[in-house]
């Protein structure tokens, strides 16, 4: 590897990173890449869906040898297809080829190819390898190529590399974020924890030319409320109505998670009816929020209640919401309740999930009442043993344990 200068058409340099150079890129395959040589027609429009890995690797070898070539489009729509279905390292071993050919290639061809890396999740500087291919073919570079490496480096926990490369792009004007960019840093920042930079980023972009959009302030406000300062998440919220951007209901539901899990009611109630009253109606996530956090203060039957009116409200309550009034139920030693509740949930075609009965063995087993979770854990095994997952294990097992 040696240490290369990129510059973009107006001359910038990102001297700071280490590149692999053209002729030392190393792609890797994998024993999913080996094709058969079977033949099949062309699709009248190449580029289409193939149904799986074998179709998509002897399209692209009959559009090779097809005269004239396909358009470069239809290549990137063979790869972007490709990596819909998880393919990556297939992309990656085409695109050799296509090298290996002298076949015409875009900057959709080498986004393909750096998102392939990133979401193998290989060390970042073998997409960063991609980057010379751009200048050696006169690509320039753009704002997609650089939010798929910024998120790769995110995805593997590379922060400090993800802040310097976002701070060269801006500084030395290699390309102009755009939302897009600005969110994927901010989701970045806030996911790994480390909430004061994203607030500061926030502070840093109000003061450029380009306001901050809504988007960004909710990334802000739900990293402040999971950090646990649930003020300041509050204070942003002014902010933004004082700079006239309505909040939606991302920023409400973020705002109301927190007010529930610290048992501030009627701060909740608050911002319900401030949220109704801006015609910002609640969606299904923020009556599981309401019901989850009344659960878990005792209040079941308002949760029930909460799910009640969320039905006639034409709001449809989904898994998540069934199972934590179940929990409740179970919880305060009603599992006959948390039964009804199971069978609503049923009634309604909602399929219960390992989560539902691992709630009931658990609800059962601490009443002592064998032969319920006996007969939950025969309908869970026959229904799907593979979905088992640790704590209804755990369940089971200490319910073997307690009947002998």
């Amino acid at each position: 590897m040696r240490r290369i200068s990129l510059r973009n058409g107006n001359g910038n340099s990102i001297p700071f990173v280490s590149f692999f150079a053209d002729s030392a890129i190393t792609v890797r395959t994998c024993s999913s890449c080996h094709y058969n040589n079977k033949s099949i027609p062309v699709k009248d429009k190449i580029g289409v869906n193939s149904s799986n890995l074998d179709d998509a690797v002897t399209l692209f070898h009959q559009m090779v040898t097809m005269k004239p070539l396909p358009s470069v489009v239809n290549f990137s729509k063979l790869f972007k297809n490709m990596i819909s279905m998880k393919h990556y390292s297939a992309v990656l071993f085409l695109f050799r080829e296509m090298q290996k050919l002298g076949i015409p290639i875009d900057g959709f061809i080498l986004t393909s190819v750096i998102n392939s890396y990133c979401l193998m999740h290989y060390s970042a500087d073998c997409a960063f390898s991609v980057l010379p291919i751009y200048l050696k073919n006169g690509i320039p570079f753009n704002v997609v190529t650089f939010t798929t490496l910024l998120r790769g480096l995110f995805s593997e926990n590379k922060v400090k590399d993800a802040v310097e490369l976002f701070k060269k792009l801006v500084r030395e004007d290699i390309c102009e974020p755009n939302d897009f960019m600005d969110a994927t840093v901010m989701n970045g920042l806030s996911k790994r924890g480390h909430t004061k930079k994203t607030l500061g980023l926030l502070r840093l972009m109000e003061q450029g030319n380009t306001q901050p959009d809504i988007c960004i302030y909710n990334i802000v406000i739900d990293a402040l409320y999971k950090d646990g300062n649930l003020d300041a998440a509050i204070n942003i919220l002014n902010e933004m109505k004082q700079k006239d951007i309505p909040p939606n209901i991302v920023t409400y539901n973020s705002i109301i998670d927190g007010l529930c899990k610290l048992g501030q009611w009627e701060k909740v109630k608050t911002l319900f009816l401030e949220m109704v009253n801006l015609n910002i109606y609640p969606d299904v996530h923020t009556f599981t929020i309401l019901t989850d956090g009344l659960c878990k203060e005792g209040k079941v039957e308002d949760a029930e209640e909460v799910m009640k009116h969320m039905v006639r409200k034409g709001v449809e309550p989904d898994i998540i919401t069934y199972n934590a009034i179940m929990d409740g139920y179970s919880l305060h030693g009603q599992v006959d309740r948390a039964r009804r509740i199971f069978k609503i949930m049923i009634d309604k075609g909602i399929e219960p999930n390992n989560i539902s009965y691992t709630i009931l063995i658990n609800g059962y087993c601490k009443k002592r009442n064998w032969m319920r979770p006996c007969s939950c854990f025969l309908k869970f095994v026959k229904r799907d043993q593979n979905l088992m997952s640790l704590p209804t294990i755990l369940s089971c097992k200490v319910f073997l344990k307690l009947e002998e």
